[in-house]
């Protein structure tokens, strides 16, 4: 099974996102902090992951 483009760009935003949780929560991005940031990050991951992994599942 192919990792299609959308499912990777998901699993590097969950990543992205799981490290600013984990590691800058205290850190500042302009007016965002890392810990909110990161949480928003991993739910939008988790969303792009489950949606290319269903279009994936009905072109089969």
């Amino acid at each position: 099974m192919q990792i299609r483009f959308a499912a990777g760009f998901g699993i590097l935003l969950v990543l992205a996102g799981a490290a600013l949780w984990l590691f800058a929560r205290d850190t500042e991005f302009f007016w965002f902090r890392g810990g909110p940031l990161g949480a928003v990050l991993v739910v939008v991951g988790v969303i792009d992951i489950v949606s290319a992994l269903r279009t994936d599942r009905r072109k089969l």
